[in-house]
């Protein structure tokens, strides 16, 4: 089975994505910061319409208790720059095949290159968030 493992910069499905979306509240990755509780019922919104089965804990062990029940052939997600993810994304390579998806704007027309002002490159991210 592929599980698609959702986080905070990545809670929709990729389009022709097959596989399990899996949302984790983990509170240790959540790199020190207090999240409030609109924010996790948004998350967690986000992840019910992504159809993820949703589970709290620490990641590692969801995932091990999940393939342990139904094997994991594939985790896909996507990169980040943030350490604490690199850090757990590294982790889970030891024990299963990881595919990282490329950023969105470094990898599409939508990333302007080179920006000689700020809202020059802001005026183009803006429009495809729908900001």
């Amino acid at each position: 089975m592929n599980l698609i493992y959702l986080y905070d910069e990545f809670m929709k499905v990729p389009d022709h994505t097959e596989g399990q979306a899996v949302y984790i509240i983990d509170p240790e990755i959540q790199e020190g910061y207090e999240i409030s509780d609109k924010v996790l019922m948004y998350r967690y919104q986000l992840a019910e319409q992504a159809g993820a089965e949703i589970y709290q804990g620490k990641t590692l062990d969801i995932l091990t208790e999940i393939h342990q029940k139904t094997p994991i052939s594939t985790i896909i997600t996507k990169s980040t720059f943030r350490p604490v993810y690199q850090t757990l994304f590294q982790e889970v390579k030891q024990s299963h095949n990881l595919e990282l998806l490329p950023d969105y704007f470094l990898s599409t027309d939508n990333y302007l290159q080179p920006a000689k002002r700020f809202f020059q490159y802001w005026n183009k991210v803006k429009k495809n968030l729908k900001y």
